[in-house]
């Protein structure tokens, strides 16, 4: 008798993605390269990273994409998939376990509304044609040593937000940055911008993403972007 095969086939608008311990560890230390080949850090150490905000983090989770789709671009099988902690925080989007590795089924785009809302009573729209209808929690993914975010995310290099200024005595002190300029370490194709560049946008829309063993990466909507430059 042969080898039994087991063939899961998701929707043709998810990914299936399973979900290990090994998987983490070996992504939250991942190395990719940078535009002159030099391989550098996905995730940067928080303990390493003074003047981090705790009100801006979120985690994140690592899985293994197993299938993918019919309907889905730009994911393969093999791929490691970088997810919101939502999707390992509830039972939501576990569809079973094999071996004693959760599997997990998610939308891989973001959907957006095709048409305005119809007014309320004070003539305002719920919402507007464009507007985010519901938004992946797929964050993007590694494959041979490289980042590809999805839409509509950004990933950028993680910065110290907090700068030290010098009064006209002297005196020096810390401030918050609240216009910054980063780098970008990912994006998406079709993006208004493309990996290294460095792009102008508030501190406040950027998000921390945490890892389980304390390393962070900095994620943005790209809409939040306000210059390339």
């Amino acid at each position: 008798m042969g080898k039994e095969i087991l063939t899961i086939i998701p929707n043709p608008n998810k990914v299936l993605i399973k979900i290990t311990k090994g998987n983490w560890n070996s992504v939250f230390s991942k190395y990719i390269k940078d535009k002159n080949g030099k391989e550098v850090e996905l995730f940067i150490d928080i303990e390493e990273a003074s003047g981090f905000e705790r009100r801006f983090q979120q985690n994140v989770s690592i899985g293994k994409v197993v299938a993918v789709g019919t309907n889905v671009a730009g994911v393969l099988p093999g791929d490691m998939a970088i997810i919101d902690y939502v999707v390992t925080g509830t039972d939501d989007y576990t569809v079973g376990f094999i071996n004693g590795e959760r599997m997990v089924c998610i939308d891989a785009e973001t959907k957006y509304h095709t048409e305005d809302s119809v007014p309320n009573l004070n003539g305002m729209n719920t919402y507007n044609k464009g507007d985010f209808d519901e938004i992946s929690l797929l964050y993007g993914i590694v494959r041979d040593k490289k980042a590809y975010s999805r839409t509509p995310y950004v990933f950028l290099v993680h910065e110290n937000p907090l700068k030290l200024r010098a009064t006209a005595s002297g005196s020096i002190f810390e401030e918050m940055e609240t216009m910054c300029t980063r780098t970008v370490l990912a994006s998406n194709e079709g993006s208004i911008c493309k990996e290294w560049d460095r792009v102008v946008v508030k501190e406040s829309d950027i998000t921390e993403r945490i890892t389980s063993d304390n390393k962070t990466i900095s994620v943005v909507f790209e809409q939040d972007l306000i210059a390339v430059l």
